[in-house]
């Protein structure tokens, strides 16, 4: 007996098996991409911490050379004749033999201090005499406007010239010298060396702060992080940072040993700390970046194996899903609800395609490379390299509909004899109750063979189905074009093709090379007239020489137009002229040159082609230029605003875009179509050339400056100036002057 209920578990049973097995087979790549993300993250953080402590040994590289070079000229003055010559006879009121050696001495302190570009200056004091040099200058110890923290140069002087701080380092964080202030390192050597009475003098050198914060800045600034040297008092040398970041020190274990790298938290902020001691002073050298911009690497691995993996995991167990179910299904069951689908697809394709036919055969798309994107969009494809229109017209008896809800069976009826005309080939089909239109894509080498079997080939079991339930089709096909974007004309064609069929027969299929030769009916189609109409109002030239030469071309070349005929076309068309000139309004030139057309066309009993075509061009033209003036009146006020309020700092693109009433997209494309540069391009170039103009011709301040052409800080202007110039503001001043 059967049992439903033991079925419905053994199916179940049977399906948790599939999914279990599915997972199992799932879980290993999972577990194997996580391995591989730990292993990924401890080698970039291995690497990261070496390459960082390396750049650090670079840079105390550099400051020991720079102390070991220190030493060496403080030695070399020491000794020197001239040096102790004026350190022991130089007078309170130098005589005009000892200011001669004075500036001799400046030469000499001068050429130490360009040869090395870390030092800021060096200072020769002479106790008895109370008097300085330096490499720019001499003066009297009492006058001078030097200031260090809060005692003057002659109080620090003091305090440091002693036997126990000889050669020593100072850190000096306030140093005024004039107008200006410095962060400085000192190195102070008593006069003479290694002399055991009282210092007569010192030797002072002076090494800028922010040349040392040089060094570091590499490794700090686009890290977020902070660098700087402790010297063996503790106290901070060179601090350098980014303006947003605290600056702390890391514990006393982190810098227990010589050099090493280590993971702290410093400020709340989890940071990778490198230290590395100088043999040379025993000065520590600190740097510290946050772990999020070291293992940014490895942080962006695993988000995007996160993500990977739980995307991975939920389309898995979908697919683990699926494919258990598929399999414990029988096969009856999935070939049903494969054919069902597939129905079901095949339904709905038509209603996704019909907008995309309708504008093929509209002459839409200007170019193939349109066309071919609307078919992607469309998901069709045409493989084919020539492309022709059928176009059909239905007629039913009394009673008879192919609407969805009562003539299902007739609309296939008529569906399945069209598909005779295109089987085999790829095709776009667009049915309506009375009318249906067809594209058809096809090689070349078959175009012949098609059309053979077009004409000679037809079954009449179709057409005896057509003709029981009193359905009447006239098919009129268009010539063969190269091109997708041009099948609209084959579909024009077409449709004339249709309008020739004789009545009374049954299902006519018509060629449009067989009624255009000897014709008295000339081809102006309604779709090509309202194409005229709207290409003109766009002001398209190009487009309208197109249809004038599809024009000519049918009318003229392929038709043998009676007199009667040709003046009838060419009546229809001035009737289109007139109906825009209703429409539009021109210009006192325009107006006239038109005027003279119409005149001379009403002055002549039988209109003129070749006259109502210049018309058509004059009206295209006019709407043409009119829409250039219309873009270059917009250029010419969008340049006109930029030019007046570019010295504002907030000045920007949604100011243009709010003036104009447009998105800032457009208003950026069109600028950049205009000036040749995009708009923040421009208008930093004409900062720049405003801030060139104030440096070379005034003493203004930089950051004064600065705030003058439009930028909100000296620190902003300083580097859109040394991208773009290539040099700071303070040197292009001191090129210039």
């Amino acid at each position: 007996m059967w049992n439903w209920k033991n079925t419905h578990l053994h199916k179940q049973s049977f399906f948790v098996k599939f999914v279990l097995s599915y997972l199992l087979i799932l879980l290993i790549p999972i577990l194997i991409g996580v391995q591989q993300y730990y292993k990924t993250q401890q080698v970039l953080a291995e690497d990261a911490a070496e390459m960082n402590l390396q750049i650090l040994r670079m840079s105390q590289d550099i400051v020991d050379r720079l102390f070991l070079e220190v030493d060496d000229v403080v030695s070399t003055l020491s000794v020197n004749n001239d040096v102790l010559n004026l350190m022991q006879n130089v007078s309170a009121t130098p005589t005009p033999e000892q200011l001669y050696n004075f500036s001799l001495l400046r030469n000499t302190l001068n050429q130490y201090t360009i040869t090395n570009k870390f030092f800021f200056d060096i200072y020769l004091s002479f106790k008895n005499s109370q008097s300085v040099i330096t490499s720019k200058t001499s003066f009297d110890l009492r006058d001078n406007n030097v200031r260090i923290g809060n005692q003057s140069l002659a109080e620090w002087m003091d305090s440091v010239s002693t036997r126990g701080d000889q050669k020593q380092y100072y850190n000096l964080d306030a140093v005024q010298i004039g107008a200006m202030n410095y962060k400085l390192i000192a190195y102070v050597s008593p006069l003479p060396n290694g002399f055991q009475g009282k210092v007569q003098g010192s030797i002072v050198v002076f090494i800028n702060q922010n040349d040392i914060n040089g060094l570091f800045q590499r490794l700090v600034i686009k890290n977020k992080g902070f660098a700087y040297i402790l010297d063996t008092k503790g106290q901070m040398i060179a601090p350098t940072s980014v303006d947003d970041v605290r600056i702390g020190k890391p514990s006393a274990e982190a810098t227990a040993s010589s050099s090493g790298s280590s993971f702290e938290t410093m400020n709340g902020i989890n940071m990778l700390v490198s230290h590395s001691r100088s043999d040379q002073n025993g000065w520590n050298y600190i740097a510290a970046l946050p772990t999020s911009v070291v293992l940014a690497k490895a942080d962006y691995i695993k988000r995007m194996i996160v993500m990977i993996t739980v995307t991975t995991l939920i389309l898995g167990i979908v697919v683990a899903i699926v494919m258990a179910y598929r399999n414990s299904k029988p096969m009856s069951e999935l070939l049903e609800s494969n054919r069902m689908l597939n129905t079901r697809m095949e339904q709905q394709l038509p209603l996704i395609q019909l907008s995309m036919i309708e504008r093929i055969m509209r002459g839409y798309y200007k170019n193939e490379a349109d066309s071919r994107e609307a078919l992607s969009q469309a998901k069709v494809s045409l493989q084919g390299d020539r492309f022709y229109a059928i176009a059909v017209s239905i007629s039913m008896g009394e009673g008879y509909t192919i609407a969805p809800n009562g003539g299902k069976a007739i609309q296939d009826y008529i569906l399945m004899y069209l598909y005779e005309l295109v089987h085999g080939y790829d095709y776009l089909i667009s049915l309506n109750p009375d009318r249906a239109d067809i594209i058809v894509s096809l090689e070349a080498y078959k175009a012949e063979t098609h059309v053979e079997r077009i004409r000679y080939d037809w079954k009449s079991g179709r057409n005896d189905v057509l003709a029981d339930n009193e359905i009447r089709l006239s098919i009129g096909i268009g010539r063969l074009y190269s091109q997708l974007h041009e099948v609209w004309r084959s579909h024009n064609e077409a449709r004339q093709a249709v309008d020739y069929a004789v009545s009374g027969g049954q299902n006519v299929v018509i060629w449009y090379e067989d009624i255009a030769q000897g014709s008295n009916y000339y081809y102006y189609p309604l779709d090509l007239e309202m194409k005229l109409v709207h290409t003109i109002k766009n002001g398209d030239v190009d487009s309208l020489e197109q249809i004038l030469y599809q024009l000519e071309e049918q009318n003229h070349s392929e038709r043998q137009l009676s007199a009667t005929t040709r003046k009838q076309l060419v009546s229809e068309i001035q009737s289109t002229l007139y109906k825009l000139m209703e429409q539009l309004q021109f210009g006192y030139a325009t107006y006239n040159e038109l005027n003279a057309k119409l005149e001379f066309m009403q002055n002549h009993a039988e209109p003129q082609w070749s006259t109502v075509k210049s018309a058509l061009q004059i009206v295209c033209h006019h709407i043409n230029d009119n829409k250039k003036q219309k873009h270059h009146k917009m250029a010419d006020d969008m340049m006109e605003i930029v030019h007046a309020q570019y010295l504002d700092a907030n000045f920007g693109l949604a100011n243009l875009a709010d003036h104009f009433k447009c998105s800032e997209s457009l208003i950026s494309v069109q600028f950049k179509e205009y000036a040749g540069a995009s708009f923040s391009e421009y208008v930093e170039r004409m900062r720049l050339d405003k801030a060139c103009h104030l440096l070379r011709d005034t003493e203004k301040s930089i950051n004064d400056i600065a705030l003058e052409v439009g930028y909100n800080s000296d620190k902003s202007f300083r580097r859109a100036f040394k991208r773009t110039l290539g040099t700071q503001p303070t040197s292009y001043r001191d090129s210039t002057t």
